[in-house]
């Protein structure tokens, strides 16, 4: 089902007025068509944050190669969900609501260990405050100082116990010049509000695959007698999923040298527990979503139709039916995305192949691309000179469509 997703992002700025990374908030539309930060609940709406970055936007298109910064509550901290978060990506901005005791700051120390860094958010320069997140200075990497909050005899007194942390201190909330230079004065690198930009609201289209099946994979990459190659076949049917993947694979691994060719392919790549993680993570940020309410999308019927004929074709031409299934869930992702296939194929990054069977019908999987076109305009004189030229008889064809019909 396509639709719109939103997201809103703040610019954060260091003292040369450069970007330094983006505030990422959750929006959706209420009733009257406004948007606004519908959930109460934080921790769903820190999924909902992750999951439309992730899958939908790309974090190349959203943030550039800059950080961005979510705001985590203590339930999401301590919940095995946190781990699903790129940590060369983002930044969790730790809430004020936060309880540090012993178990809090275990898990801030261990996810330290592995390369997260961390926020303390909405910072104001009381001695309670102060005495209470004393614990998890030495993890945090920002201190975001709240302006509205303080006030600046209060801040001028801890600035000298701050120094002896190894974090940056950002000012949050400025508003005027004069808050600007003050904390700039106060050793204030990083800055952030209104008097810079507002929040800026972006919209994409995308797809929300079904509840169910999430539930279902993830099933099946918890069992022990499921083989990778049953995963991947049932991947490849999963039109919205393999077009999410892609997404998160390349907003997560920056330093991706390999170009995708197929789903087998993300898969091996990625391993079972981080993709597991990452159905989690989905599945998480729709658990306030109705399965009733998710409609059968002809689009999407058609590319897994189109998958499953391209890999049964590739099977009889001793070709690689992965690879030629990707192409075939891939083909109509610009009809689903309503946007250029050239412009998904430039966040996501595909084998050369790949592109050049999507976007000039060229090489072996352009050829089964062209000849399941032709099929599908019921241009049999097209389709009798593709059969030709890849040494294929009707009666194989018509075997080969009944049982991708069979599959679909």
């Amino acid at each position: 089902m396509s639709q719109n997703i939103y997201i809103a992002k703040q610019p954060i700025l260091n003292d040369k007025n450069e970007i330094f990374g983006y505030e990422l908030l959750f929006r959706a539309l209420d009733q009257n068509g406004k948007l606004e930060a519908l959930f109460q609940d934080e921790l769903l709406a820190t999924a909902k944050v992750l999951v439309n970055a992730l899958n939908h936007f790309g974090m190349t298109s959203l943030v550039e190669d800059n950080l961005a910064f979510i705001n985590i509550d203590q339930e999401f901290l301590l919940d095995p969900i946190v781990f699903s978060i790129p940590k060369e990506r983002f930044v969790l901005e730790i809430l004020e609501s936060t309880i540090v005791n012993e178990k809090t700051i275990a898990r801030i120390k261990k996810l330290k260990e592995f390369g997260y860094k961390f926020a303390l958010d909405d910072a104001h320069c009381n001695n309670n405050f102060i005495e209470t997140f004393t614990p998890i200075f030495p993890y945090l990497d920002i201190l975001k100082l709240d302006v509205s909050l303080i006030k600046e005899n209060t801040v001028q007194k801890h600035l000298e116990s701050f120094k002896k942390f190894d974090f940056k201190l950002l000012a949050e909330k400025v508003e005027t010049k004069e808050d600007y230079e003050l904390y700039k004065s106060f050793g204030c690198t990083l800055f952030q509000g209104y008097f810079f930009a507002k929040p800026d609201i972006v919209v994409k289209k995308s797809i929300d695959p079904a509840y169910k099946r999430i539930f279902q994979l993830m099933n099946m990459l918890d069992s022990e007698y499921i083989e990778i190659h049953e995963i991947v076949e049932e991947l490849e049917s999963e039109v919205e999923l393999t077009i999410q993947l892609l997404r998160f694979i390349n907003s997560s691994f920056m330093g991706l040298k390999k170009d995708v060719k197929s789903v087998q392919h993300v898969i091996t790549m990625l391993g079972k527990k981080p993709l597991k993680q990452w159905l989690l993570l989905i599945a998480f940020s729709k658990s306030m979503a109705s399965e009733s309410s998710i409609n059968k999308n002809p689009i999407i019927e058609l590319a897994l139709t189109r998958s499953k004929i391209m890999s049964e074709l590739a099977k009889n031409l001793s070709h690689n039916s992965h690879e030629a299934s990707f192409v075939g869930v891939l083909s109509l992702v610009d009809t689903l995305l309503q946007v250029p296939i050239s412009t998904v194929l430039n966040e996501i990054n595909v084998d050369i192949d790949v592109q050049n069977a999507l976007l000039k019908r060229e090489g072996n999987l352009g050829k089964l691309l062209e000849l399941v076109l032709a099929i599908e305009k019921f241009d049999m004189i097209k389709t009798d000179a593709m059969l030709d030229e890849l040494n294929l008889t009707n009666i194989q064809l018509s075997a080969i469509l009944q049982k991708s019909y069979a599959k679909a």
